[in-house]
């Protein structure tokens, strides 16, 4: 085995839960390719932490996987009570991994993300809210080159890395992207003649969208991609200087079955125009467009260089086994990098 890898596990919903168990299907992976075995030495929910200075056990971990919604910090070693905050400080990890739910009004994440990096750690992270609310702080300056975020925008699809590897010293004239999962789901349906609370309901029962939709709805979630987009591109805004000017509701589900009716598609884009803003909008397109393409969860993006042609992306964009695959290339990249 190689080294340890100590992480911090910040939510343990669907997402985190995938995530801690994919890491332990591939520790060996890790060990033997990266040369590090990583090891959870805390679990954080809503309601406490589970934790282990020497790093939770295999056993611990399966028993944490089991316990219900919010209560990891009742079994044996647990902190009811406890915060993320506690835990890092108690703790301390190499890594922060954040795969709590994304908290735009409040971004209590983004005290976690500063204890972590201020520490020397690096953040994987999906929670959207730090960088939405607040790039500048994490993406300028000595702490951006530990922040690994890929899964925020396309969850499974590497839209991020190629923006801000592939595009590096490139200019960027705009990105067009497909990329809430559960509008786009919801969208579909009432091409299928479904009403939206029917298509919401559907949406619920497979996952794909919260008990409570509206942040996707009224395009919060899409104005959230747009800002850490445009931050990515050098260009920082938060998601509140985001021009929203639909949401998706019964008259956008008209508007879904009267573009089907004629061929083509409606759906919710986000458009960064770096430098000249960024907007959420319902847009038709046509079978020639690969955001007509993009159907049920799947997310698509357009990226115009300047330089070139433009280059599309079509792929996963929502699912914890998504998400959570792609939090893990971010552990190996920041490995690779020599991060951590």
């Amino acid at each position: 085995m190689g080294r340890r890898l100590r992480l911090g596990l910040a939510g343990f919903g669907n997402v985190g839960r995938t995530f801690a168990e994919m890491l332990l299907e591939r520790r060996q992976l890790f060990a033997e390719r990266y040369g590090a075995e990583p090891v959870l030495v805390f679990i954080a929910d809503s309601r406490g932490y589970l934790g282990a200075p020497e790093g939770l056990p295999r056993s611990l971990v399966e028993k944490a996987l089991r316990a219900p919604r919010g209560g990891v910090s009742r079994l044996e070693g647990g902190k009811p009570g406890g915060t993320v905050l506690d835990a890092l400080r108690e703790l301390g990890v190499d890594v922060l991994v954040d795969a709590a739910p994304s908290r735009y009004q409040s971004p209590v994440a983004a005290e976690w993300w500063a204890e972590a990096l201020g520490s020397g750690a690096a953040v994987v992270a999906a929670d959207k809210a730090p960088l939405a609310t607040g790039c500048t702080r994490f993406l300028q300056g000595g702490w951006a080159r530990r922040v690994f975020y890929k899964a925020t925008v396309m969850a499974g699809t590497p839209l991020i890395d190629m923006l801000r590897y592939g595009m590096a010293a490139r200019e960027v004239r705009r990105v067009t992207g497909v990329l809430n999962g559960t509008t786009n789901y919801v969208l579909g349906l009432a091409e299928e003649g479904l009403s939206l609370g029917e298509a919401v309901r559907r949406a619920q029962e497979r996952g794909y969208a919260e008990p409570d939709p509206s942040a996707d709805l009224e395009g919060l979630d899409l104005a959230a991609k747009a800002a850490i987009i445009s931050c990515t591109l050098g260009v920082p805004v938060t998601l509140w200087d985001v021009e929203r000017r639909h949401r998706v509701d019964e008259e956008a589900f008209r508007r879904a079955r009267e573009a089907a009716a004629r061929g083509r598609r409606l759906k919710y884009v986000a458009t960064v125009e770096p430098g000249r803003g960024a907007r959420v909008e319902l847009l038709e397109v046509d079978p020639g467009s690969i955001l007509y393409h993009a159907t049920g969860v799947l997310n698509a993006a357009v990226v115009e260089p300047v330089e070139a042609e433009p280059v599309s992306l079509l792929g996963p964009g929502a699912g914890p086994r998504a998400t959570a695959a792609s939090m893990l290339a971010d552990l190996a990249s920041a490995l690779l990098q020599g991060v951590v």
